[in-house]
């Protein structure tokens, strides 16, 4: 009985404000009990799709459908785990806060690993199946790829970052922040190194180098994770051949940097240029001396419900790209954000014995 009043009023069969029918016209309709008739109605109401109204007797279809405006954001990773990123982490701190900038709710399914004793995956499946939310942010990941919920077109979906079957793809433009990372570095160094994960962004970036006159005596390419980058760095300005800027892909390394750099006894902003890829507004080491180049994640998700928006027009599969931006460039809705990040950053230090 709630699936089907559930569908009549998704699909529009029954229209906005629309009365829902009485108690006795339920009852014979669906050859169920009064009690069983208050319970399907409850849950209606609880999922917001029936309301009362004022002044008027009964209930009615919902004036605003909440899937029109509900999304879900689905990660198959968990806060602590090695494959949680500073980039998950600065979403998922936005939806908590409910600082999105996206119009409407966004809820986080974490974890969500495709086993049906999953409680992240059921909800999954119930928003799906009950199409009960307007959108799915998905997190690319093998896991979320083979997730059988998501193997058949339906429910609009966007992947963040890099494509999923049925979905519309946000995509950051990692290429233009290269080659303006290589841009800053012409202006701020002559030794350089670039620290990544990949070896295949280093590569990009080395070509970006090039065209601003690096020749590749001038830079050194380290292929390093979080967990190696403290000792490689001290080591690398242990030498008296160190570099003078530095250039660090991705954010989860800055931290460990900046603990070796500390341990070579050199400072950043003072001893050494550094910028390093952020994920506004959560640019980690901007107290200490780090300059930051990255992608808004509000920026993002406003682009992800573009993509929403556009498959429920009949788009089939709209991509939007997100540009990277200096901290002279944010919106100001996130220069505010980031102003609240570093004041309670500031205000944790100063709390420290």
């Amino acid at each position: 009985m709630v699936g089907v009043l559930r569908s009549q009023i998704l699909s529009g069969q029954r229209a906005p404000r629309e009365k829902i029918p009485t108690y006795d016209v339920l009852v014979e309709e669906f050859a169920v009990a009064r009690p069983t008739v208050a319970k399907v109605l409850r849950a209606l109401q609880k999922e917001g799709l029936v309301e009362r109204l004022d002044g008027r007797r009964g209930l009615f279809v919902a004036s605003n459908l909440p899937h029109h405006s509900r999304y879900l954001w689905v990660t198959s990773e968990r806060p602590g785990s090695l494959e949680w990123t500073c980039f998950m982490a600065t979403i998922l701190d936005l939806i908590e806060r409910g600082a999105t900038g996206v119009e409407g709710e966004v809820i986080a399914l974490v974890g969500v690993d495709g086993r049906a004793n999953n409680p992240q995956y059921r909800r999954l499946c119930d928003a799906v199946e009950q199409a009960s939310v307007a959108g799915l942010f998905l997190m690319n990941s093998a896991a979320v790829y083979l997730l059988p919920a998501l193997q058949t077109p339906g429910m609009p979906r966007v992947a963040i970052w890099a494509p999923l079957p049925h979905a519309g793809l946000v995509r950051l433009d990692l290429d233009r922040l290269l080659s303006r990372a290589a841009i800053r570095l012409r202006q701020k160094g002559h030794r350089v190194v670039v620290i990544s994960p990949h070896a295949s962004t280093l590569e990009r970036a080395q070509k970006y180098l090039a065209r601003q006159g690096f020749s590749r005596d001038r830079v050194w390419t380290l292929q390093v994770a979080p967990v190696g980058c403290e000792r490689t760095t001290e080591l690398l300005f242990d030498r008296k051949d160190c570099p003078n800027a530095v250039f660090m892909t991705d954010d989860n390394l800055v931290g460990p940097f900046l603990s070796g750099l500390r341990r070579a006894k050199r400072k950043a902003g003072t001893d050494v240029y550094v910028l390093a890829h952020c994920n506004w507004p959560r640019p980690v080491g901007r107290a200490e001396g780090v300059e930051h180049i990255g992608f808004d994640v509000r920026e993002m998700l406003a682009a992800a419900k573009e993509c929403i928006d556009a498959q429920r027009a009949g788009q089939e599969a709209p991509v939007r790209v997100v540009r990277p931006r200096f901290v002279d460039e944010l919106e100001p809705s996130t220069e505010e954000e980031l102003q609240r990040f570093l004041a309670q950053k500031e205000a944790r230090s100063s709390r420290r014995p």
